[in-house]
């Protein structure tokens, strides 16, 4: 995928699916060559309810923005030379667009591009490939064991662990004779040396 010439664009809260539809619609209806690609990124969340299923959500990452990518126009000067500009016609396509606010970090009619490697970024927290990372990661801790918390505001108190996602231990502790869910990170457990039953 090319990361070049992508650009942020403004658009009204909660619009952002319907200002894509909206981009996509117009360019075809206006024949514009210049407008590329249009998308709103979303993120995959895992969440764990109470009662231990697993749920993937979709989750904005950047609400109240789109990203298009726009192909600069060639323009040839009266001295020859020959300019890349941003197309005026694709410009007023955009900002024209019912539900576009305007685009960010713009020069009167030339939008600046993000950087390329803020592009592949943000496109490469929407991938599904760090969902099965953050799940895959090898761990000395088992749900059912029972650990000791050494750091952090329960340091002293067992742990039973509930659920592993990632870095992320949630667990029970015993606490004033009830059973209190906590969230831990894998640093602040101890898993003292005994058998695995």
């Amino acid at each position: 995928m090319d990361y070049k010439n992508w650009y942020a664009v403004s658009v009204m809260s909660n619009k952002e699916k319907s200002a894509v539809a909206q981009l996509l619609e117009r360019r075809a209806v206006l024949h514009d060559t210049f407008l590329e690609d249009v998308q709103y990124l979303q993120r995959k969340e895992i969440q764990v309810t109470k009662a231990g299923r697993k749920t993937v959500r979709n989750k904005l990452l950047m609400p109240g923005y789109v990203l298009v990518k726009v192909k600069p126009e060639v323009v040839e000067k009266e001295d020859g030379t020959r300019v890349s500009m941003f197309p005026p016609t694709t410009f007023d396509l955009i900002t024209q667009t019912s539900g576009v606010t305007a685009f960010v970090n713009c020069d009167k009619q030339n939008p600046l591009p993000m950087r390329p490697r803020e592009v592949k970024k943000m496109f490469d927290l929407c991938d599904d490939a760090h969902l099965e990372a953050k799940q895959n990661i090898e761990s000395d801790f088992y749900v059912g064991d029972v650990l000791e918390c050494i750091a952090g505001p329960f340091k002293g108190y067992n742990v039973e662990v509930a659920n592993i996602q990632g870095d992320k231990v949630l667990g029970q502790i015993d606490m004033f004779g009830r059973s209190v869910p906590a969230e831990f990170t894998k640093f602040q457990l101890y898993k003292h040396d005994t058998a695995r039953s």
